[in-house]
């Protein structure tokens, strides 16, 4: 029973990083995205504007679960994390108020990936 315990270690609070100014902001933002695509998708005339925001937004939701993770699978996936920060920021000319106000706070909690 010892030896099952240490071949499968657990991840404990202690082992990973709070990252809650750039892993909240992430979801709300991936939600907006979606919300956003759908009301663009309404829209006869321009419904492929919403294709955009909609994969951006499913990829948000897949990076903040991603971001519970360790240490050394946090520092791999940084960049993108700035990079989604960026698009975030840039969602505003769509229309996407709440997500490039998420992106600013993304962009400006960057510095938890340093602790």
């Amino acid at each position: 029973m010892e030896n099952e315990t240490q071949q499968h270690p657990i991840h404990t609070h202690e082992q990973t990083r709070e990252l809650n100014g750039v892993r909240v902001p992430m979801l709300i933002s991936g939600i907006f995205h979606c919300l956003a695509a759908l009301s663009w998708f309404s829209t006869c005339f321009l419904f492929f504007v919403g294709i955009p925001l909609l994969v951006l937004g499913i990829f948000e939701i897949i990076m903040f679960g991603k971001l519970n993770a360790p240490p050394h699978e946090q520092n791999a996936l940084r960049n993108r994390c700035r990079t989604y920060a960026v698009l975030d920021i840039c969602s505003i000319l769509l229309f996407n108020i709440p997500s490039m106000v998420c992106g600013i706070i993304q962009m400006s909690n960057q510095s938890q990936f340093d602790r």
